[in-house]
């Protein structure tokens, strides 16, 4: 069975419409590192060890190699595999989970990162690609991974918005799909917000993440029971190691 990370039927095609040109590969600012530091946890990477799954244009990659974390990652596209070799090296970027270089550091991962891509991957596949993480992560590792919210019609936008994306993931079935792998939710919220650059800017996100957090409760208290369900159009979930009873 194939392994790989994603499906991208479109090839160069599909590169070219996420407008990923290869001269700006790997690039990334101050808000995105500051976006990325929020949402893994990384300050200082000196010590960690790092796998990115679907790297796309390698933004993510770059700055976790910033951090000092020793990274790995995998890609589908062979041009993006290409362009990933020549950031980390040749033995640290590959086409396939099942990778030797990757395979031999099983159970040492501290952490494994998949921004925007479970939904590319067959719900029939799904339960293989997480028990081939619980394998690579170490016994205090985490995989943390971003997708369309698919508890949200506001998610609706992301899951529809690519033609390679084939399966809606929703609370529920992530914990199925975990369970059965040998993970736990740990955290599942929705992503954190860039900072912003002006007193207005911030001000006025917080007067929307003020009016967000009241629509979210009024929907909780009409429709499932005063159950709060993230109205996000992205997931942001933490899943970890299932301990051992």
């Amino acid at each position: 069975m194939n392994t790989r990370t994603e499906t991208q039927p479109f090839g160069d095609e599909y590169l070219d419409w996420k407008q990923w040109p290869d001269q700006r590969f790997g690039e990334f600012d101050a808000r995105k590192a500051s976006y990325f530091a929020a949402e893994t946890g990384i300050r200082d990477g000196r010590g960690l060890r790092a796998l990115e799954l679907g790297f796309g244009n390698g933004s993510l990659l770059a700055w976790l190699a910033s951090t000092g974390a020793e990274v790995y990652g995998v890609e589908a596209n062979p041009r993006l595999v290409e362009q990933a070799c020549s950031l980390l090296g040749s033995g640290f970027a590959f086409g396939d989970l099942n990778a030797a270089p990757l395979t031999r550091h099983s159970g040492q991962f501290t952490h494994v990162i998949a921004f925007d891509v479970l939904e590319h991957v067959p719900q029939e596949g799904l339960g293989l690609l997480l028990s081939q993480v619980a394998t690579l992560l170490a016994p205090q590792g985490r995989l943390i991974a971003r997708f369309p919210n698919g508890d949200s019609p506001f998610g609706r936008i992301h899951q529809h918005g690519d033609p390679t994306h084939v399966t809606t993931l929703g609370r529920s079935k992530l914990q199925w799909f975990a369970h059965r792998a040998g993970l736990e939710v740990e955290c599942l919220r929705g992503p954190v917000l860039p900072p912003e650059t002006t007193p207005l800017r911030a001000l006025r996100r917080t007067l929307l993440l003020g009016a967000r957090g009241l629509t979210e409760r009024a929907v909780a208290m009409l429709y499932f029971g005063g159950d709060t369900v993230t109205l996000d159009p992205n997931y942001l979930a933490v899943l970890r190691k299932r301990r051992q009873a």
